[in-house]
């Protein structure tokens, strides 16, 4: 006879293990430069030429040259946020009403990347919180909401 296996139960994903740590130096100051990175739970689907189920990524990142950002990208499209005079974005913590955030434009004027202003207020408000659901105008696509699961966020990495 055969030998028969029972399934192996699959082990729950630890806290936390959505997001993704990575650090280097900064080779002008020779101090690190951290950023941490997690895709959005669900996907948008905008219409040509942006067409495709496509994430949004939040990160946030500390440099020693140019601080502290909260940055929203997305793989294709372009958000209606320019480097100059800026923007503003809804962003929602758990069940909380939905806040203002000014935002602004990548400065090499990429139209895939924004910059949500506010670091300490972002960060302090996502770490009591287990979702973050962030609104910002995509050009000809109007204002899709992107949900990111920030449970288990490590300041510390």
């Amino acid at each position: 006879p055969t030998a028969s296996t029972s399934p192996k139960a699959e082990e729950p994903p630890k806290p936390g293990a959505q997001w993704r740590y990575s650090s280097s130096d900064d080779e002008m100051t020779g101090k690190p430069a951290r950023q941490a990175s997690v895709l959005s739970t669900n996907t948008v689907t905008f219409d040509f030429p942006y067409q495709g189920a496509q994430h949004g990524q939040l990160s946030l990142r500390t440099h020693p040259r140019h601080g502290k950002d909260v940055i929203l990208s997305i793989e294709r499209g372009q958000f209606q946020c320019r480097s100059y005079d800026g923007c503003t974005v809804l962003v929602r913590f758990d069940d909380g009403a939905p806040q203002k955030f000014s935002a602004a434009g990548a400065s090499d004027n990429s139209t895939e990347t924004l910059f949500i202003q506010n670091y300490s207020r972002f960060v302090g408000a996502m770490a009591k919180a287990k979702t973050v659901r962030i609104s910002a105008e995509v050009f000809q696509q109007g204002n899709p909401v992107f949900e990111f699961d920030v449970s288990g966020f490590d300041q510390e990495k």
